[in-house]
């Protein structure tokens, strides 16, 4: 929705595939902005066409005055998308779905993905109510879902573990308890073991 946090950046970045992307709940627009600097680290040669739709109006207002979208929509999900596009990337979205919709939205979005569908979620049940943001309070930032690793797992999506911290894992909790000085180390773990991470990345090629 609003934002994400940046141990994201390194195992996002090199998923996304071809030259038009869509972020899904686009925030403040910091995939759009990263995306239009450091495309390299997909393998591509030049930045990819960016469009972006979010349910927050002050949120597709801040991002429309952004060049690096080409286009900024309001869209409130589940709803039908009109177009496709190679890499459909829904960062810290879905989880803001009520619970009996995300199976549709999800089939929606890879509906629209021509070539990869990324999603990152917290990797725990991780409910709470709507927040204040840059933009003032937005009761659309509430966690309404959660969407687990063997609901992705029975999707065929390839899982990652992203930042070290699933507060509901004992191992977990027994590291950060110790207060380890290397502790900031760890963050590389989850990808092997996405049940350590605290969010989860969730990405599936379309065939």
């Amino acid at each position: 929705m609003s934002s994400s946090p940046t141990y994201l950046d390194p195992i996002i970045l090199p998923l996304l595939s071809g030259a038009s992307v869509l972020d899904v709940g686009c925030g403040y627009g910091r995939w759009g902005h990263l995306i239009q600097s450091n495309f390299w680290e997909a393998g591509l040669t030049k930045p990819p066409h960016v469009d972006g739709f979010d349910s927050f109006l002050p949120n597709v207002e801040f991002c429309s005055k952004h060049s690096c979208y080409r286009k900024v929509w309001h869209q409130v999900m589940p709803s039908p998308l009109t177009g496709t596009w190679d890499t459909v990337l829904a960062c810290e979205f879905i989880e803001h779905i009520e619970q009996k919709a995300v199976e549709e939205v999800m089939e929606i979005l890879e509906g629209a993905a021509k070539k990869r569908v990324i999603f990152s979620t917290p990797n725990w049940p991780y409910y709470r109510g709507g927040g204040d943001t840059i933009l003032g309070y937005n009761d659309l930032e509430a966690h309404l879902s959660y969407v687990s690793r063997d609901f992705f797992g029975r999707r065929r999506y390839k899982l990652i573990g992203a930042g070290f911290g699933d507060p509901t894992n004992l191992i977990v909790r027994a590291v950060k308890k110790l207060k380890f000085s290397w502790e900031p180390a760890l963050q590389s773990i989850p990808r092997a073991f996405p049940m350590l991470g605290h969010s989860l990345v969730a990405y599936k090629t379309i065939n």
